[in-house]
């Protein structure tokens, strides 16, 4: 496993945050000379943040978040990171004295694996202070990062630009100072003048293959065994072919029956699913080796995880790769609803001109409840703002303040959800909290002709008071992409003319499989040949609660 740790500022995108806050408040020269000394070493950093933080305060949420928006990742970035994770066993994030304001949107852009910043304090909606956790201490936030992933500090790679780089670009296997301060020049062990950032990156995949080791690990008797690893549902080519480039014997094997599996399980060390394959207490214990049981996707509701867990087998899954993908079909099954698109394709294909028949409603000044803030609600949410929408939330873990605040988002419990909501849509994952959570009770206290939206489990509803909801009009309409059964033996709900359907298509883009393939992969690395304990698996907040 290696580590690969970037400054944000400078680095990952163009500009500095906080100059970028000085153009807005018209407080430039002032601000952009305490930069510049602290940067450059002639102050010491944080005597320069806490300055410049002093000249900016009582500046408004909404200055601090378009300063943010402001900010440009700098071109060949994502080039950089496309091939850094094609290399496998690579975990990329930032340490930045930054602020989280500014960072978390970029990290969860670029999928960066993590992100350790400064915090901005708001006090009635203007800025009133920092909390200071990243200054020149960077050396020792990247000590725990790597500890957190498992990674020797002789495997990690650190690039930054200023003087409070310093210390992080020493600790490192490989310090890159990128268009350097002269103070830093003095204590790199490279220093690389260009504005592409992935013009560092033969320099690092030279670095990581002297280092890489064998894709073999040791049984318990001390000798070395070959890790195989079956792959039983169809899974995008790249991340098969980052197992094998570690070292594994790999079998693919999509259309494998529960019978054939069962018989040749022990032979293997993981398995690889997706939805298809059902990993039941006698599949696990017919897999004498198993180690990892996979999911290239969210959720495990397929896989025995209680009895996995009794045995000591890993479960893990890649919630994190999906999350873009359900998202934009969310809200392209409530535009369907809006906008009855379904049922004029159909009839217009029909050769039928029913444009006085359909009229359709505006998302704008809509309120929609989302259930689950996880990675999909939060990014449902995001598309939501930009349609104007009022946006609740109801989740049982804590909503980091500046998400809230950048959606200008309502946290309210799950009854003012179902009271209060025009749309609402489920993110939640199957467990038994959330087992026809949605039920006929939940639906009488809806309002009349509310929407709902399902592209979680089919199974968090209860479809029959959904279905004579809808047949009386209490639910106006309901976009659904998941059952109770899979397929459905029951067609009746889906052919009512207010349903719109999909057949649980919510992962189905060729960018989600890609990165659920890779990152599962990595994590089968990790956990092999690491013994990485920390690597995600099913209990992550992602996939245990919502």
């Amino acid at each position: 496993m290696f580590l690969v740790a970037l400054d944000f500022d400078g680095v990952l995108v163009e500009g500095e945050y906080l100059l970028e806050l000085a153009k807005i408040t018209w407080r430039s020269n002032e601000v952009d000379k305490i930069t510049k000394d602290g940067i450059e070493g002639r102050i010491s950093w944080r005597e320069s943040l806490e300055k410049r933080i002093e000249l900016l305060k009582g500046v408004e949420y909404e200055k601090c978040v378009k300063a943010a928006e402001n900010l440009k990742i700098r071109q060949g970035v994502r080039e950089f990171l496309d091939s850094l994770r094609k290399l496998g066993e690579v975990k990329v994030g930032v340490i930045t004295g930054c602020f989280d304001i500014a960072v978390n949107p970029v990290k969860e852009k670029l999928g960066l694996d993590f992100a350790v910043t400064n915090e901005l304090i708001f006090n009635s909606g203007k800025l009133a202070g920092v909390r200071i956790i990243v200054n020149t201490n960077k050396d020792e936030h990247l000590e725990r990062i790597a500890k957190q992933y498992g990674v020797k500090m002789e495997n990690v790679v650190a690039i930054g630009d200023g003087a409070n780089d310093i210390g992080m670009i020493q600790k490192a296997g490989l310090g890159i100072a990128f268009n350097p301060t002269p103070i830093l020049k003095e204590h790199s062990k490279i220093n690389i003048r260009s504005e592409r950032l992935d013009e560092a990156l033969p320099l690092i995949k030279s670095f990581i293959q002297k280092r890489k080791e064998q894709g073999t690990t040791l049984n318990p008797a001390g000798k070395e065994i070959t890790i195989k690893v079956l792959v039983c549902d169809p899974i995008d080519p790249e991340g098969i072919a980052l197992l094998r480039d570690a070292g594994f014997e790999v079998s693919v094997e999509p259309d494998i029956s529960t019978e054939d599996l069962k018989k040749r399980v022990a032979e293997f060390h993981v398995l690889v699913v997706r939805s298809r394959t059902k990993v039941t207490r006698e599949i696990i214990d017919a897999g004498k080796n198993l180690r990892i049981i996979a999911r290239a996707g969210a959720g495990v509701d397929n896989i025995d995880v209680e009895y996995a867990d009794k045995k000591r087998v890993r479960v893990i899954c890649a919630p994190e790769a999906v999350a873009t993908a359900v998202a934009e079909l969310t809200m392209g099954l409530m535009l369907s609803l809006a906008r009855q698109i379904p049922r004029a394709d159909h009839a217009t294909k029909e050769g039928k001109w029913i444009k006085t028949e359909i009229m359709g409603w505006e998302l704008h000044g809509k309120t929609i409840g989302i259930v689950g803030f996880g990675r999909v609600g939060q990014k449902v949410a995001r598309l939501a703002k930009a349609f104007g929408m009022k946006i609740l939330v109801c989740e049982l873990n804590n909503v980091p303040e500046h998400v809230l605040k950048e959606l200008d988002a309502e946290t309210v419990p799950m009854e003012d959800i179902l009271k209060r909501s025009d749309i609402i849509t489920l993110h939640v994952p199957l467990t038994q909290e959330t087992y026809h959570m949605i039920g006929k009770k939940e639906i009488e206290q809806m309002k009349d002709g509310v929407y709902i939206i399902n592209t979680s489990r089919g199974q968090v509803i209860d479809e029959k008071a959904l279905f004579e909801a809808l047949k009386t009009g209490k639910i106006a309409g309901a976009a659904l992409d998941v059952y109770e059964k899979e397929p459905p033996n029951d067609f009746s709900i889906v052919r009512l003319p207010n349903v719109v359907c999909t057949p649980h298509i919510g992962a189905q883009t060729a960018e989600a499989q890609k990165c659920a393939s890779l990152i599962v992969a990595q994590k089968i690395v990790s956990i092999i040949k690491h013994s990485m304990e920390s690597a995600c698996d099913y209990k992550c907040q992602e996939c245990d609660k919502f």
